[in-house]
């Protein structure tokens, strides 16, 4: 190697060579912003009625009808809000409404979404034909059938909107006429 090669990686090793010794600045790690809303499920491996298809004899008779449809949401913290349809497509309005509160801090929640049909009181699946019963659950308020998103404050003092889910769940129902055998 030349003296001169020599001198001059010398030389650049002295001028690098400080750089590594000054104070470098300190970066301090922030805090992660807070984690972003993750959508609920309906657990179909559970549903009741299991089938999707659904007969039933609409007699006064016949024995109450229950829909349950367990729940899970991967935020523990919410409350799940749900609500029951019958023919939503000619009644908008939905039959039931209540919640699932965010008490045992589980992602698959102890209670499940209910509606149970009684044939012996007015009801609008005693009427002989078909008829789709839906589930609807929400992690957050809803406005006609739309989640509508939470603001939640950022690290830097800002907002910014955090999206709320729903999801839902339809058994189809054949009433036929008549007493329960």
């Amino acid at each position: 190697m030349s003296a001169g090669r020599v001198a001059g990686l010398l030389l650049g090793g002295a001028v690098l060579l400080p750089a590594c010794l000054l104070p470098q600045e300190d970066h301090v790690i922030q805090p992660l912003p807070p984690a972003m809303n993750q959508p609920p499920r309906i657990l179909e491996s559970l549903l009741q009625p299991a089938n999707r298809f659904v007969t039933v004899r609409n007699g006064s008779d016949c024995p109450n009808l229950i829909f349950s449809a367990p729940v899970a949401d991967p935020d523990v913290q919410d409350p799940l809000i749900y609500n029951f349809y019958v023919d939503a497509d000619r009644f908008p309005a939905f039959v039931k409404q209540a919640t699932i509160s965010a008490d045992s801090k589980a992602v698959d929640r102890p209670d499940p979404a209910t509606y149970e049909v009684s044939f012996g009181i007015p009801g609008p699946l005693q009427e002989p034909g078909e008829h789709v019963v839906e589930v609807l659950v929400s992690d957050g308020a809803l406005v006609n059938r739309n989640p509508q998103p939470r603001t939640v404050i950022l690290l830097d003092g800002g907002t910014a909107l955090d999206p709320t889910y729903a999801v839902t769940y339809a058994w189809a129902v054949t009433a036929v006429a008549g007493p329960c055998p």
